[in-house]
């Protein structure tokens, strides 16, 4: 299944529409089974996400494959003691990869892609790549001969920058994985629930709404599935709080959009693409 669960909720409270926290023990098993029996295989997971990669160790089974990230660099944070602390943590020794949190390290820092370049050579990690916010950035690594295995980028049915870029990535033969696909959640708030602070969302919200209602498909799957038949995308990767959210992950994940629908999906306008980076939601 080309879902990848995200693990940020799993260590820390993370999301704007996050009503139910971290999740308990048992209802992170009760996630795993139901991840397990539905194939769905890939986890992501960082160093910086509170105690999550100790909970996925505790947790995950050898034939899963775990992507990890590195970042906020410093003397006694360097790459190195993050990536020991993260075996720890995950109880592995070795992984299916590895990504920089913040793609812009590279730019500053080249000797960090060559010293991760290291450990994929020894076997420790299968694949290496960056998690990218604008497509400025990935022209610039690629210019730099920074080619990646995998890259993270944000994408739904609103933000698409980085679509004119896939043909490009899958040239280099990369793994695109995607994150954001129902934007922290928003795509689920009320148009009364948005606030102020996301007025600039409510008109394509509305449209979106609209389609819905027509079609009669939900929002869920709406947003899901017109990031999950894209051929060019290897993964989604969702974050879930609860199981009841990854049963109905998978319920929507099985509809599917016709080539009608999917146009009418992109010939939504958003006016302020600024409100789109989570960046700017403080």
């Amino acid at each position: 299944m080309k879902i990848a669960l995200g693990t940020a909720q799993w260590g820390m409270n993370y999301g704007i529409s996050n009503s139910h926290g971290i999740p308990s023990d048992e209802e992170l098993k009760a996630v795993f089974s139901i991840a397990q029996k539905n194939n769905i295989n890939l986890f992501d997971t960082a160093f910086e996400y509170g105690n999550a990669e100790k909970r996925l160790g505790q947790i995950s089974v050898k034939e899963n494959k775990i992507i990890t990230k590195v970042g906020s660099f410093s003397e006694h944070n360097c790459l190195k003691n993050q990536l020991d602390n993260s075996f720890k943590n995950l109880d592995r020794k070795k992984i299916y990869g590895c990504l920089f949190h913040n793609s812009k390290d590279l730019i500053e820092n080249r000797q960090l892609w060559t010293n991760l370049k290291e450990y994929k050579k020894e076997g420790k990690i299968n694949k290496i790549g960056y998690s990218l916010y604008e497509p400025s950035v990935l022209l610039e690594l690629l210019e730099a001969d920074i080619i990646p295995d995998v890259v993270q980028v944000p994408y739904n049915v609103l933000d698409r920058k980085f679509e004119p870029y896939f043909d490009l990535l899958k040239g280099y033969n990369v793994e695109i994985h995607c994150r954001s696909v129902f934007l922290q959640g928003l795509f689920f708030k009320s148009i009364d629930e948005l606030g102020s602070k996301f007025q600039d969302l409510i008109p394509p919200f509305i449209e979106l709404e609209g389609i819905a209602k027509k079609t009669k498909f939900q929002i869920l799957s709406l947003a899901l599935c017109f990031v999950l038949q894209n051929p060019k995308i290897d993964y989604v990767v969702l974050g879930v709080e609860t199981s009841r959210q990854l049963n109905q992950i998978i319920v929507a994940s099985k509809q599917k959009l016709s080539k009608k629908l999917f146009e009418q999906i992109k010939s939504i306008k958003l006016d302020s693409k600024d409100i789109l980076n989570p960046v700017n939601w403080k």
